[in-house]
């Protein structure tokens, strides 16, 4: 074979190669596609202040997070407030996202990156429902420097990309929201009613005793006893229910006062395999042994009254534990007897 052909099937070669890498790797000029270290969502930087709205599907499940007047809230469960926190995250995330690689554009492939079947569908919105940002979140990970890593797919790219920055998000409802219901320091509480027992606590101490223990028994240790008051201060939720009158029979009642006049009343419920509770607030200003109290707020009125707005007609699914504690009966709070 001459010199001269032997070039000639060189270059023909080389050809080939590049007209297969441009293939496999080239982009379409028709859409607006960065590169890498670039932003992911063009222009969501500048424009993250104008988001009203956040849109996340997966099959059947969708979350709708609508924000009023700097609050978001969750559609899907009647408007009930949304972890501000989390929503802000999320969204500060996708503003500040960078592009790390690119990855298969083969869509027959997706769904080993997580952008098939289950894959979120998300769609950012402005106030008159025109998307911000639009695009499937895929499998998400952690880096070894703590930056989360997550594979995406907007219809304006040509492939996949794996970016930075993005934050964990779900397309189930009570992912998002804000989980507290109650914020009360232990050391306020002065007793915890259960219809058969009740729990109380001396002003200026740290130990429960049990009220009215019978000259045969005996309490448990003070641990133990605190269980209550240390759940109640900081009680939360699984997922909540808009429900004023609910059709079930309640099955306990626990009451919990605080030596500065606020008054909780917990009304369990058995519904659908889990425990909700109705909260009930109330105030009654106390001038007696309680006074007022270090950890108590100023306004006390104005504190039951914001409890209240949280609380009134809604239902709350408590989780295993936490419904356990209040559904403790007597003997849970009194140690064995020794055999005789």
């Amino acid at each position: 074979m001459s010199e001269r052909l032997t070039n000639i099937l060189g270059y023909l070669t080389l050809i080939a190669i590049l007209a297969a890498i441009w293939v496999m790797f080239g982009e379409d000029p028709s859409r607006e596609q960065g590169g890498r270290g670039e932003a992911t969502f063009s222009g969501l930087e500048t424009a993250i202040n104008d988001a009203a709205a956040v849109r996340i599907t997966s099959g059947e499940v969708s979350t709708f997070l609508n924000k009023v007047d700097g609050n978001w809230y969750v559609i899907q469960r009647d408007g009930y407030a949304a972890d501000r926190e989390m929503v802000r995250d999320f969204l500060r995330g996708a503003a500040l996202s960078e592009r790390r690689e690119p990855k298969t554009d083969n869509k027959d492939r997706f769904h080993h990156l997580g952008l098939a079947d289950t894959a979120l569908d998300i769609k950012v919105l402005d106030a008159d429902d025109r998307p911000l940002a639009a695009f499937l979140m895929g499998e998400r990970k952690d880096s070894a420097n703590g930056r989360s890593l997550t594979y995406i797919f907007q219809e304006s790219d040509t492939r996949s990309w794996l970016v930075t920055g993005l934050a964990d998000a779900s397309a189930d409802p009570a992912w998002w929201l804000d989980h507290s219901l109650l914020n009360i320091a232990e050391s306020r509480f002065a007793e915890i009613a259960y219809p058969d027992i009740t729990i109380e606590r001396a002003l200026g101490t740290q130990k429960y005793a049990v009220k009215a223990l019978k000259a045969d028994e005996k309490a448990q240790a003070d641990w133990q006893l605190r269980d209550p008051a240390r759940l109640l201060s900081e009680l939360t939720f699984d997922d909540v229910r808009k429900v004023a009158n609910p059709l079930a029979e309640p099955i306990k009642r626990v009451t919990a006062k605080t030596y500065d006049g606020l008054v909780l009343t917990l009304t369990l419920y058995e519904m659908e395999g889990s425990t909700w509770a109705q909260v009930a607030v109330s105030y009654t200003p106390d001038e007696g042994e309680g006074g007022m109290m270090l950890d108590a707020p100023a306004d006390g009125e104005g504190e039951a009254a914001t409890l209240t707005e949280k609380t009134h007609g809604w239902l709350f699914q408590l989780s295993e534990y936490d419904a356990g504690v209040l559904k403790r009966s007597r003997k849970d709070f009194l140690a064995e007897k020794a055999p005789e």
